[in-house]
């Protein structure tokens, strides 16, 4: 599977529609296998997306991202977990184990009911 982390100064960046740096992971057996750095050209939506789909991507993580590009990335199937925030190194250990969505790695003001729910749920299914 492989995963972009949308990428500024060693970060998720804040905005996916802006940032200009993913770092592309592919994740095997829990594991990070393979790991390279890909810059966006320009920041035109259509650019981005055709990237992640040339670069085979399953998962985006990333910070805020706009409704337009949400749907463009929806349509070809690309899964987002965003409005993330944090430290690459810490983000992409809480994705291997599983602990994302998290309050501690989520963008001020964005972990949703919906979020703290999901993340609930998901303690309740390793408890059992």
């Amino acid at each position: 599977m492989k995963v972009a982390l949308a990428v500024w100064n060693g970060r998720i960046s804040p905005v996916f529609d802006v940032s200009r740096q993913l770092q592309i992971m592919d994740v095997q057996d829990g594991r990070v296998v393979n790991r390279v750095t890909v810059h966006f050209a320009n920041d035109h939506p259509v650019h981005k997306v055709q990237r992640l789909l040339d670069m085979e991507v399953d998962i985006l993580l990333c910070g805020a991202v706009s409704r337009q590009m949400a749907a463009v990335l929806d349509s070809y199937g690309i899964r987002r977990h965003d409005f993330i925030a944090g430290d690459i190194r810490e983000v992409v250990d809480a994705y291997i184990r599983g602990a994302l969505p998290s309050a501690e790695m989520s963008m001020p003001g964005c972990f949703s009911r919906r979020n703290r729910r999901r993340a609930k749920n998901r303690k309740g299914k390793r408890q059992k």
